[in-house]
């Protein structure tokens, strides 16, 4: 959030952003959660939505406190629905149902570079484009995380979630062309 209100020419503009923020964010959230049913990517909805109404500031800033709220909200839904059918990524099973591998960083890492490069490369391409984005910016730019942030318009917690979630994900599709052993 804070790299959004830098964006931002003057400081009332900063100060209706922070304002809007602190009280939209948690009603934008509950509204993403109810559909994109995890926590994780609720918030990468809610803080996506933010950094698209920076695009369309003028328009936000012209509108009555009231209205405000409900763009956001209104913004918030089609965003989480877009994610939603885009990436075909989110379902409502709650997290300890989806048998992900463990979050250790250092384990994820370990079993993907047991891979062959052709398997790495398949489970690639069947990866949503902002997880290959993300991937892409990490290991072959070789972006450092603060990079990548500034890139995305994201703190860098989020690239990191970001790419533990892309790092699972390379792994589930592993798994399933029965290329990663079940216990990586």
């Amino acid at each position: 959030m804070i790299l959004l209100l830098l964006v931002l020419d003057s400081e009332a503009d900063r100060a209706i952003l922070a304002d809007l923020f602190a009280k939209n964010y948690h009603r934008m959230k509950h509204t993403a959660m109810g559909i994109l049913g995890e926590p994780g990517a609720a918030e990468d909805a809610v803080q996506d939505t933010f950094v698209r109404c920076i695009k369309h500031f003028d328009k936000l800033r012209s509108l009555p406190d009231n209205a405000r709220a409900v763009y956001l909200l209104t913004a918030v839904r089609h965003n989480a629905l877009n994610r939603k059918k885009r990436d075909g990524l989110y379902s409502s099973v709650p997290l300890a149902e989806l048998d992900l591998p463990d979050p250790g960083v250092g384990l994820e890492e370990q079993a993907i570079r047991s891979l062959t490069v052709a398997e790495l490369k398949e489970a690639f391409k069947k990866l949503p484009a902002g997880y290959r984005d993300v991937l892409r910016d990490k290991y072959l730019l070789d972006l450092s995380d603060g990079e990548i942030a500034a890139s995305l318009g994201v703190a860098k917690s989020t690239v990191r979630v970001y790419l533990m979630r892309a790092r699972r994900a390379v792994l589930g599709l592993c798994k399933e062309n029965g290329y990663a052993k079940e216990n990586d």
